[in-house]
């Protein structure tokens, strides 16, 4: 009797087991059906949430006059100037055009990995007269922003080529754009001016229209000298004095302009895809009391703007 009944548990134990199993299949195979009706994208959201932008620093720095005969704020010696040049190759920097940077963030081209524009404002021949060479040598390239009412004022005076205080003609700007060293941005024909306004700035009272039309009509006759002098279009634009109002970029944007360029100083964070990310860009002023290397501290240590 005690016999049958310890079978009798066993089978009942082996029973209960088997139930257990069957019905833990059960519920898998119903779990997993139900995971596979639910459509792929209901689980896309945090992978594509958790895209990163793609984005650079951009360091820019700005010079003016080169002179042997002096240094200044806005000056350096030929000697400073292919120091520097030689100090950005030196900590890996790779000079760059603005029409690269542009490029980059509408996805037509790549940028090296620690990229750096270089800018002359105003337009002396002696960007070029000195520049050009020391660029060659070393394999650098960079940008110039004539005003172009002095380039004018050069032509008609026929008192050039002297890089002591003249400024670039319309065949020294072909040239130097064929040499495939200078690109060229717009600085205004003739409002790098302290009065009646501060270089762009709107005077007070003045309508939306009229300084609009100001603006506009200033600025396309600039761009026109471009075209006589026979070199591309400028898609950069840099503000004389590094002011601007409220109501410029819009107006520099409906012109045709890309990139913004102020005399803020910070580094840049430009990003792929994002073009309002060259519409307010810092530029650091070479200022020629200054050593080499503490401009290269601040190119690689300065404030970085987000």
């Amino acid at each position: 009797m005690n016999l049958v009944k310890t079978l009798a548990t066993k089978y009942f134990i082996l029973l209960l087991s088997f139930v257990l199993v069957v019905s833990t299949l059960l519920v898998a195979m119903i779990f997993s059906s139900t995971l596979q009706s639910v459509p792929r994208k209901s689980f896309a959201f945090k992978s594509q949430n958790l895209e990163v932008q793609e984005e650079i620093r951009l360091p820019i720095i700005m010079y003016h006059n080169i002179l042997n005969s002096r240094k200044g704020k806005y000056v350096v010696s030929e000697q400073q100037l292919e120091d520097d040049f030689s100090a950005f190759l030196k900590h890996g920097f790779t000079p760059v055009f603005m029409s690269d940077v542009i490029d980059w963030v509408d996805g037509k081209t790549t940028l090296p990995t620690k990229p750096i524009v270089i800018t002359f404002d105003d337009g002396h021949y002696n960007n070029i007269h000195y520049g050009i060479p020391i660029a060659k040598r070393l394999g650098v390239k960079f940008m110039i922003n004539p005003v172009t009412s002095f380039s004018e004022f050069t032509v008609r005076s026929e008192d050039h080529s002297n890089p002591n205080y003249s400024h670039i003609t319309w065949d020294q700007m072909r040239e130097a754009h064929e040499s495939g060293i200078v690109e060229f941005g717009n600085h205004t024909h003739r409002m790098h001016k302290f009065k009646p306004r501060f270089g762009i700035m709107r005077q007070g009272g003045e309508s939306d229209a009229t300084y609009t039309k100001t603006l506009t009509e200033d600025i396309n006759e600039s761009q026109d000298n471009f075209t006589r002098a026979g070199v591309p279009v400028p898609q950069t634009f840099a503000y004389p004095f590094g002011k601007y109002s409220k109501e410029s970029k819009q107006i520099l944007l409906d012109l045709g302009f890309r990139a913004l360029l102020t005399c803020d100083e910070w580094i840049n964070t430009v990003r792929k895809g994002d073009e309002t990310s060259l519409h307010k860009l810092g530029r650091f002023n070479r200022d020629g009391h200054l050593s080499t290397a503490e401009i290269i501290n601040r190119l690689e240590n300065g404030k970085v703007k987000t």
